[in-house]
């Protein structure tokens, strides 16, 4: 693996100036935490496209999104290059793995993300050159496509700010030495994903390759993304709409997956810079729960958001204050919930339900 390098750093932003003042941020409060009940489980089924995988960490089910009651499957492995990947599902109800919905050209599919009632799921790490046009598949348009947007050694995350924009982040390459402008890149769309512009950047004059905006996320009007491996650590930047400063407050998620990174009530929810609990970020002041490593979190429409962490499965109405419901199998990498059934995706291509335990939705204000 190449050394990671953070001896000097260039951040820019297209079309607005990147401000390097910060506003104030309170430091972070933790939560204590209860005891975890303790549940048996079941396997549901085995995918078969992730079983398929010719490494261990191929085989893990990485991410559940949602739709339809169907569960969207998440896996591959971009260390080790395999792919193309497929989009497809499991069907809690029949129990059954759809056939492939499309052809995805990247190693991994990390997340499925929900934008405007559509799924997106970005491409990890496109398997076509650094040169190419990549970018995710979405079901936008009614059918599975995969829609080649802009040049990208890797796309981690897809949102939106206003629900009009779109927005996509990870690195591009530095071609050679005589073309810099590699590193961690946000492209963002504001005519429904027909163009792109490189909306911010940052980078290391010596560039390592790990430069890179790992998620994004927007409240309150606001769109955050951190950097990672650039000099300053680990920034997070913040862009209003027409301005960009970064936030004076020590990372509130470390450098995760963009699946331990949700939007709930407002508030950022993700695997925080320690590893011993789930962080919960409003804009000003980060608060962290010390309920376990985050492994994965959902946002099922109950009005819960659920964290799978390394103690088992915990809920929360607001982000902050969690409630145990389960203790998970070991090897359990995912999360969702169906109808009140709580489910876990493992490190062995199953899935599993968790006995004995329903959950009721929120109930109404």
């Amino acid at each position: 693996m190449t050394t990671r390098s953070t001896t000097a750093v260039l951040v820019t932003a297209v079309g607005a100036a990147l401000v390097l003042t910060a506003s104030p941020a309170q430091a972070a409060r933790a939560v204590k935490s209860r005891p975890v009940p303790s549940h048996t489980t079941t396997v549901v089924g085995t995918d078969p496209f992730a079983a398929a995988q010719p490494t261990a960490a191929g085989h893990l089910i990485r991410d559940l999104g949602m739709d339809g009651g169907r569960l969207y499957v998440a896996y591959g492995d971009y260390t080790a290059n395999t792919g193309p990947q497929q989009v497809h599902t499991f069907d809690p109800a029949s129990g059954q793995f759809s056939a492939s919905q499309l052809q995805v050209p990247t190693e991994e599919i990390s997340v499925y993300r929900k934008l405007n009632g559509k799924l997106y799921a970005p491409m990890t790490d496109p398997r076509d050159p650094s040169t190419a046009n990549v970018g995710y598949a979405t079901n936008a348009t009614g059918a599975w496509t995969n829609q080649m947007k802009a040049p990208a050694v890797h796309i981690y995350d897809v949102a939106t700010m206003n629900g009009n924009d779109l927005w996509m982040v990870g690195s591009v390459a530095q071609y050679d030495s005589a073309t810099p402008g590699g590193g961690a890149a946000a492209y963002r769309s504001t005519d429904g994903g027909q163009t792109w512009q490189i909306v911010a950047k940052d980078t290391s004059l010596v560039e390592t390759g790990f430069e890179r905006y790992y998620w994004v996320a927007a409240i309150n009007g606001t769109m955050y993304l951190q950097a990672d491996d650039v000099t300053e650590g680990s920034p997070l930047r913040a862009f209003t709409g027409t301005t960009w400063s970064t936030v004076a407050i020590d990372r509130p998620c470390g450098t995760v997956a963009a699946n331990r990174v949700e939007v709930f009530k407002n508030r950022i929810v993700c695997a925080g810079g320690t590893a011993f609990g789930v962080t919960t970020f409003d804009g000003v002041r980060s608060v962290t729960a010390a309920i376990g490593a985050l492994t994965d979190l959902a946002v099922p429409g109950d009005g819960y958001i659920y964290a799978l962490t390394n103690t088992g499965v915990h809920r929360s109405l607001d982000g902050i204050a969690w409630t145990p419901l389960s203790t998970a199998p070991s090897g359990a990498r995912s999360v969702a919930v169906v109808n009140g059934s709580v489910y876990l995706g493992l490190s062995d291509s199953t899935i599993v339900r968790i006995n004995k335990l329903t959950v009721s939705p929120a109930p109404s204000s």
